[in-house]
């Protein structure tokens, strides 16, 4: 019951849908990384927020099957590298489009 309000928060589903799918095993949140900065956004703060609460989080790449599970620090790492791509590509097209 303590992990509803954080999901509810971060989510936008009901209460009910949400003991649902916790009871069901099914995910509360499902996005494709890096496609939508927003989705990425909410999913570290979902995922922040519950561990702070102690809750015990699985996440899948892809199907929700055991050979599919990744770590949390996985992720944080996979999220970490990303920002870091993207701010060499920024330095990269500045670079090459400079007009100085």
């Amino acid at each position: 019951m303590k992990y509803l309000p954080v999901i509810r928060k971060n989510t936008n589903l009901g209460f009910f849908e949400i003991k649902q799918r916790i009871e069901n095993g099914s995910p509360i949140m499902e996005c494709n990384l890096f496609k939508d900065d927003e989705d990425d956004i909410k999913l570290k703060k979902l995922i922040n927020e519950l561990i702070s609460v102690g809750a015990k989080i699985r996440l899948f790449d892809g199907k929700l099957v055991e050979s599919k599970e990744v770590s949390v620090e996985y992720l944080m790492n996979r999220f970490d590298r990303y920002k870091e791509i993207q701010s060499q590509n920024k330095m990269l097209d500045d670079l090459m489009y400079d007009e100085d």
